[in-house]
């Protein structure tokens, strides 16, 4: 009775098995590819390259000490950014899948991984079509005389940002510090302005993509292009500008070295790198999905992709901090002249390099002190265009991206598959429900404004680096598992996997915890020093005495006695999917014929992966299963910690942050739990407790000799 039951579960995970091949072949029958790589890179970088670029960018290379931010930033973007880049445009473009189906391919109790990756970045258009809003107005208010401009009339320090924030009156100066209620400036329940711009922005992304990737491919080829040319013409024109030298050198060509040692610069670079790269969001799976698996080089796209947006983002940063140098000009001019009338003393060298405005970034930046810089400019208003102009297509193309990977998840679901949706359907639906999202975030003035901040970070630094923990972890730890227990057993890859990662847990809660006791005492108490390096010391203790002892004991308890250290050793902690997403990638375009086939592990062949821009060397598994896995998932629990013993986050804002968050968790956990419910009923009704192969396991010969010798067991025993 036993083996009958064990013999049933077995049939059912191999139909389990049927089941997703069956998916992959319509999808790939049915999936458009893109005209081009041209079209897929235009794609892939216009939605890289966004808000981030022009307005935090250049705040923290400014902020963190000039050239020495680049260090820690090139260093999180080549060891974190890239490896996960390149992870997902591989599962995209060999899956011939979007993020769910990607990751449910490798095994359905994944598929969560990517529905959770989705559903976050869909969430993000709901306030990111609202700061695209707030770009809508000023660029209408750019076409307007000039003295019913707003960021021309007003001159104080905030009121421009202040009006557009929050509906006021145009032409009165309603920036009040104290909590008092200036006359003409209402507390508006609703920005109409705003969100008659969020509906603007929802037909232009609608008609960006009712197509799919043909009309994304068209649209791409002016959005992407248009932008640059508008940042090439500003730091050209701001370049003769007076004080645009000082600028630039607080920009970048300053080096303050010190800043390296503060430990918020690597916050910040792996929160820059994960949302301005768009990765974890379910995108780039989405546009390599529609590439030509078979004629893709991944690794050249890989560091095309990352490589631009970099880029992009430093040049950006020249035009903005030459338009500030100008202004900080102008202003220190200002004061030494108010000095020289009361015989002051004025050092003019100390007020350009201490000015504020170079410490100003995000919604400041962008309404309230860049517009008054433009404001100084012969034909202010067309300057506003161009700038203006230039924020939207650059936040377009990522709103857009952001939204077609829903519609590439309906469209591949199951249910999409049988029902057959038309495109332009799911993208209408899909449009329309994120404008009714972005409703929150435009009423009650400033409770709006709290709340896109919020929601973005519980989304942005909490759900994306969960998300890409998880992919880490279906990548590294679970994709071609099977390949480990052939080689050392069940047993010695469970507890070689769970020492690792408990090890990790226990170290990371026990620094975490132990460094905030010290701080907390060290405020109540001046006179005591907390020591963190011992703390720090401490927690790694803990994690590598914990994946020594790990690993002993599963080279220990492995299977096959008689087998060389080192197969043993590479059995127990190698990273197997990640290297045969790597064998495929390496070997897609190579010419055979005339270099061979590439294998792995080989010197000459690991040689040969460094320098080849068509290659991923052998650093890519390992940072997937090992680096990224660790570094995301000791944020992820030092996030939770965080706010769980912090004051400062709780409230009704807060609240909204946290459902989101926790709802994306449960949705991950409930299809990891219960993956049928993913799966049409209608097309598979079998009940399993037993899941876990990949659908290119399954439908190997061998895989269906084992489904006829299981299927002719289950017959005779029937008959007995």
């Amino acid at each position: 009775m036993e083996n009958t039951t064990n013999d049933t579960h077995r049939y059912e995970q191999l139909e389990m098995g049927d089941m997703e091949t069956k998916l992959q072949g319509e999808r790939e029958h049915k999936r458009r590819s893109w005209d081009n790589q041209f079209s897929f890179l235009m794609a892939a970088v216009g939605s890289a390259v966004g808000l981030g670029n022009i307005w935090r960018f250049p705040y923290l290379v400014s902020r963190y000490g000039g050239a020495p931010f680049l260090i820690p930033y090139f260093i999180i973007l080549i060891l974190v950014g890239m490896p996960i880049l390149g992870m997902e445009l591989s599962i995209g473009t060999f899956f011939q899948a979007g993020d769910a189906d990607a990751f449910g391919s490798i095994n359905p109790r994944l598929r969560g991984i990517g529905v959770g990756s989705i559903l976050g970045a869909y969430i993000i258009t709901f306030y990111y079509t609202v700061i695209l809003g707030y770009c809508a107005v000023m660029l209408c208010q750019s076409f307007q005389p000039a003295d019913k401009v707003q960021w021309i009339v007003l001159k104080g320090p905030s009121e421009n940002l202040v009006n557009v924030m929050y509906g006021y009156n145009a032409s009165i100066d309603c920036s009040v510090t104290d909590g008092t209620e200036v006359e003409g400036c209402p507390h508006p329940e609703f920005n109409w302005a705003v969100y008659l711009g969020v509906l603007f922005m929802w037909v232009v992304i609608f008609f960006s993509i009712f197509k799919g990737v043909k009309s994304t491919g068209w649209v791409v080829k002016f959005t992407v292009p248009a932008p640059l040319i508008i940042i090439l013409v500003l730091i050209i024109r701001a370049a003769a500008l007076k004080g645009a030298g000082t600028g630039i050198m607080n920009y970048i060509f300053k080096w303050d070295p010190t800043e390296l040692s503060n430990p918020d610069i690597w916050g910040q670079c792996i929160g820059q790198v994960f949302f301005s790269l768009g990765i974890c969001m379910g995108i780039m799976t989405s546009y390599s999905s529609h590439n030509k698996k078979d004629s893709t080089n991944v690794p050249l796209n890989e560091k095309i992709i990352s490589l631009s947006d970099a880029g992009i983002a430093l040049m950006s940063g020249f035009a903005i901090y030459e338009i500030l140098g100008n202004q900080a000009y102008l202003q220190c001019e200002e004061e030494s002249a108010a000095a020289a009338l009361t015989n002051s003393t004025f050092n003019f060298e100390s007020c350009m390099k201490t000015s504020s405005l170079f410490k100003q970034s995000s919604f400041a930046l962008a309404f309230d002190v860049f517009p008054k810089g433009l404001a100084k400019l012969e034909a202010p208003q067309f300057w506003g265009v161009l700038f203006f102009g230039c924020l939207i297509l650059l936040g377009v193309d990522s709103a857009f991206s952001l939204g077609e990977a829903m519609i590439i998840f309906v469209k591949d679901s199951s249910l999409g598959l049988r029902y057959r949706f038309k495109t332009w359907t799911v993208a209408l639906v899909a449009c329309i429900v994120g404008a009714l999202g972005g409703l929150l975030y435009v009423c009650g003035g400033e409770d709006g404004i709290a709340y896109l901040g919020t929601v973005d970070n519980y989304v942005n630094n909490w759900c994306m680096v969960l998300i890409g923990f998880l992919q880490c972890f279906a990548i590294g730890w679970v994709y071609k598992v099977e390949t480990q227990y052939e080689m050392v057993g069940k047993l010695s890859v469970w507890i070689y996997n769970i020492g690792f990662t408990a090890s990790l847990l226990v170290g990371t809660f026990y620094a975490t915890i132990a460094n905030h006791k010290a701080l907390v005492k060290a405020t109540d108490d001046d006179t005591f020093n907390p020591n963190q390096g011992a703390i720090l010391g401490g927690g790694l203790g803990i994690f590598f005495g914990g994946w020594i002892l790990s690993t002993a004991l599963a080279s220990f308890l492995a299977e096959d006695k008689d087998l060389p250290f080192t197969t043993k050793l590479w059995g127990i902690v190698g990273w197997h999917g990640a290297d045969d997403l790597r064998v495929r990638a390496n070997n897609t375009v190579r010419d055979v014929a005339a270099d061979g086939k590439w294998v792995p592990n080989t010197l000459r062949s690991e040689l040969e992966a460094l320098y080849r821009h068509d290659c991923y060397a052998i650093s890519f598994g390992f940072l997937i299963k090992y680096f990224c896995y660790a570094l995301l998932l000791v944020i992820t629990i030092r996030n939770i910690l965080g706010d769980a013993m912090s004051e400062a986050v709780k409230g009704d804002k807060a609240i909204v942050g946290q459902l989101i968050f926790a709802t994306i968790v449960l949705i991950v956990a409930i299809i990891a739990v219960f993956p049928r419910i993913m799966y049409d009923p209608k097309a598979f009704k079998r009940k399993s407790d037993t899941l876990g192969k990949t659908h290119l396991d399954v439908h190997t010969p061998t895989g269906r000799d084992r489904r006829r010798r299981v299927a002719v067991k289950l017959k005779s025993k029937t008959k007995n």
